[in-house]
């Protein structure tokens, strides 16, 4: 087959937006040492009132990294970080680069088997994790079956909280905290994270040389949809390329973001532990030189309170999820922020796809403009984003970033090159007929300089997810379906597994979804596929209602209007309207515990 990749999308791509960037070559520790020689005194973190500039923030990722190198930590060791938002996982993230080794976020939800996974799996020397997970989740456990594991830091909510809020709220209970720390379990030494870091003045980090594109700066685990989590081996360059690629998209189409760096504000509510918020709020928020706004949880009541904190440090830029947009949206308190966030400029939506009455009511209540990317942790995980308008389509995920090509290729074998769908519909198959839409609908593949380089110790998996064509280029096949429009935009049809085969035809639960999302009456929605022996696999529906509506409307009166406003052969069968549906730490609806 021929390899040539037509460019679609260049016809309506930004002109201010470079299609190819020079980049550094530098690791993640040297992205840190540059924001903090231009701006020493801008703040780099707020966290709950306490304050960080850039040069503290330096100078204690080096007394960190040196009191590492002290333990023996050197290149290519991994360190295991099981951390929630805070001071602690910025220091710990860069200090790990410093020493070229490599870092090793855990979801902080994760239970014992799980991160007995990573850590024998990645085969992790250090745990650096938050007391009240360790007393939660290890304490009591046999931690020799962490094979590799010779030293644990342990470290505490309080100890970089403003210190009359550090007092008080351990005084009253409101911060919680582990009451003995263990010095040492089975034959792991445990440490304190204080001491570490006293350990490391004077300053002393080994000379290492890094090579950014070679070596491994990150090792992110999948959620395991398939078998147990993959680590995805990540570059140093990878990670500042794909930060410089963001970064670039959005300063040069919204030209009061050139004013920003130094002085901005990055909203960090998503989970850094997930490569979503370690590069998109942390790098980028790093790069740009803005302050990194630290929320250790989302509010458990008033989500308007994150509007407050916007509006008080001037933060600028959120990377979110359509649940959180959504949630903010239906706290009434909301209303009270309207033009009042003058600083407040753009978000970068992503892990779902958005409805387009939760982006409007977020932009209207909020004056800031939402655009959509798509990618993963194998991508860095920006591979596309849409434009800002008035560029920007709804139900598409834009254009690759610069220095990024995607193609799409026949589900089957993967070596065909499918065509550009000549429509600009948001369902093509709506346009197109269902045997037409076969010609253009396929698996997404990217190729560029934020491809991951592997899966660690996964030989197989690496062949199977990473493919050289002719000309050399190595492409990742990302398992979503989707094809390029009539103007160049990407359109995510589904995932492989998620497609539904119902009597023959292919039902792609993602444009139910959307289509459902209409419904006033629907708070949120997820469509699976359930086995049938009549039609292959039915097509059902979960729903929550918006609150107005909860008691009012049936699932009956669901199944009408889903009758009359969507194609007869993939409508819902089957509805169930629930109280919530099952989501990830990053808000997205999972659709694997929805089918079981």
């Amino acid at each position: 087959m021929s390899d040539e990749i037509k460019e679609y999308w260049m016809e309506n791509w930004p002109k201010e937006v470079p299609r190819h960037i020079d980049y550094d070559e530098i690791s993640l520790g040297e992205l840190l040492r540059r924001t903090s020689t231009k701006y020493p005194d801008s703040n780099a973190i707020y966290f709950e009132g306490f304050r960080m500039t850039y040069k503290e923030l330096d100078e204690a990722v080096d007394k960190f990294a040196t009191g590492l190198s002290k333990l023996g930590i050197k290149e290519d060791d991994v360190v295991l970080i099981d951390l929630p938002n805070m001071p602690q996982f910025v220091i710990c993230f860069y200090a790990v680069a410093r020493l070229g080794a490599i870092a090793n976020p855990i979801i902080p939800l994760n239970r014992f088997t799980e991160i007995l996974h990573q850590a024998n799996d990645s085969k992790g020397k250090v745990l650096i994790i938050l007391d009240i997970l360790f007393e939660e989740h290890l304490e009591g456990k046999d931690l020799s079956k962490m094979e590799n594991l010779e030293h644990i830091i342990i470290t505490g909510v309080a100890e970089y909280l403003p210190k009359i809020k550090a007092k008080l709220g351990t005084l009253l209970g409101k911060v919680p905290r582990m009451k003995n720390w263990p010095e040492q379990v089975e034959d792991i030494k445990c440490h304190k994270f204080q001491d570490i870091l006293q350990n490391g003045t004077p300053i002393n980090i080994p000379a290492i040389k890094i090579n950014p594109k070679e070596d491994i700066g990150v090792l992110i685990y999948t959620g395991g949809t398939t078998g147990l989590p993959k680590g995805v081996m990540l570059s140093h360059y990878n990670l500042t390329v794909n930060a410089e690629q963001g970064n670039t998209w959005a300063t040069k189409q919204l030209p009061e973001l050139e004013d920003t760096p130094g002085i901005g504000g990055m909203v960090v509510i998503l989970p850094l532990a997930h490569l979503f918020a370690l590069s998109v709020a942390m790098n980028i928020g790093i790069f740009m030189g803005y302050q990194l706004i630290l929320f250790i949880t989302p509010p458990k009541e008033k989500m308007s309170k994150i509007l407050d904190i916007i509006k008080k440090e001037k933060a600028t830029f959120i990377p979110g999820v359509p649940t959180l947009w959504n949630a903010i949206n239906l706290d009434p308190n909301s209303s009270n922020y309207k033009n009042k966030l003058t600083s407040f400029i753009a978000c970068l939506s992503g892990a779902a796809p958005l409805p387009a009455e939760v982006k409007h009511k977020f932009e209207e209540l909020t004056g800031s403009l939402i655009i959509e990317g798509f990618g993963m942790s194998e991508t860095s995980p920006i591979l596309t984003v849409t434009p800002f308008p008035p560029l920007y389509r709804t139900n598409t995920v834009g254009f690759p970033v610069s220095d990024t090509l995607i193609k799409i290729v026949d589900v089957e074998t993967g070596t065909k090159i499918l065509p550009q769908c000549p429509h600009t519909e948001p369902y093509c198959t709506e346009k197109c007929g269902i045997e037409e839409s076969e010609r253009y609908i396929g698996e997404i593949c990217g190729n560029g300089p934020q491809v991951m380089l592997g899966y660690y110790n996964r030989e197989e998996a690496t062949k199977n997810a990473l493919r050289k064509d002719s000309k050399d280029r190595v492409w990742y096949f990302t398992s979503d379906i989707g094809c390029i429009d009539g103007e160049g935009h990407l359109r995510i049809k589904d995932r492989k597994r998620d497609m539904i085969k119902y009597k023959g035809h292919a039902v792609f639960p993602r444009e139910v979804e959307d289509i459902l999302y209409m419904n006033p009456a629907v708070n949120e929605v997820g469509v699976v596929g359930v086995p049938d022996p009549d039609v292959g696999e039915n097509i059902k529906a979960f729903i929550s209602l918006k609150e107005e509506y909860v008691g009012k409307v049936t699932k009956e009166d669901l199944m009408e209007w889903a009758k009359e406003n969507i194609s007869a052969f993939k409508y819902p069968r089957i509805i169930e309207v629930v109280e919530e549906l099952p989501k990830s730490v990053v808000g997205k609806i999972l659709r694997r515990e929805l089918r079981e």
